[in-house]
């Protein structure tokens, strides 16, 4: 059986805090259940819907972004990123404008981790980074701060995953992988050991990652190629 992250591992916050989820698309879904599971209360989402405003779903209050801050203060609630993403993360994604709202008002943005994934005593995790079911992180990782370990995802010895990242579900990292700020690693990709991707790139969903890739490159196929992403 799988143990427990600990603590010391993970930056959890105030653990007796409540909890407020920045953002309650299908990311935010998974991410309330993560917490939940974890032994959080969580008291709030966030949501752009205005019609949905002051209503009550599953016990927890769906509010605007400005109704967080008049009604909370820093020291009275964590708050958790609940915006995932599908693209390589730069200074206009969503993630990166949310903790950069709330940090200029003094929140904090607080890490967790599913009952059901591993990581090893040895490995360093910085602030809000997310362990989801089913993880696995071997000895010597270092994970960035805001980054996503999605559902399944499996980081083996040694890898270097920057901040703001997304290891989607199932995606597999042999030893030793480094991976920039910002990538994001699709879907059930395979890379294997002692690859360098670049920060802001895409790797595609199933893709097998062979040789290094460049900064700001997008890889697809197996093995993976380049191919341009058309802008939408």
């Amino acid at each position: 059986m799988l143990s427990r992250v600990t603590s010391e591992t993970v930056d959890l916050g105030h653990a007796s805090r409540p909890v407020v989820v920045i953002g309650y698309g299908g990311h935010g879904k998974v991410v309330v259940s993560a917490l939940r599971a974890s032994g959080r209360c969580v008291v709030g989402v966030t949501d752009l819907d205005l019609a949905r405003l002051n209503n009550r779903a599953n016990d927890f209050e769906i509010l605007s972004d400005e109704a967080v801050l008049e009604k909370y203060t820093p020291d009275s609630v964590d708050l958790v990123l609940g915006i995932g993403s599908v693209r390589p993360c730069d200074g206009d994604s969503a993630r990166v404008k949310a903790v950069e709202k709330f940090s200029k008002y003094g929140f904090c943005f607080c890490g967790f981790q599913h009952p059901t994934a591993w990581v090893a005593p040895d490995v360093q995790i910085d602030q809000g980074v997310q362990v989801h079911a089913g993880v696995i992180v071997q000895a010597g990782a270092v994970i960035g701060t805001h980054t996503i370990l999605n559902t399944g995802c499996s980081v083996d010895h040694d890898c270097q995953i920057g901040e703001f990242c997304h290891i989607a579900p199932g995606a597999i990292l042999s030893g030793e992988v480094k991976v920039g700020r910002g990538s994001h690693l699709g879907t059930g990709c395979v890379v294997i050991q002692s690859i360098e991707i670049g920060a802001r790139c895409l790797v595609a969903a199933g893709a097998t990652v062979v040789r290094s890739v460049d900064a700001d490159k997008s890889v697809r196929g197996t093995p993976a190629t380049p191919f341009i992403v058309l802008k939408s």
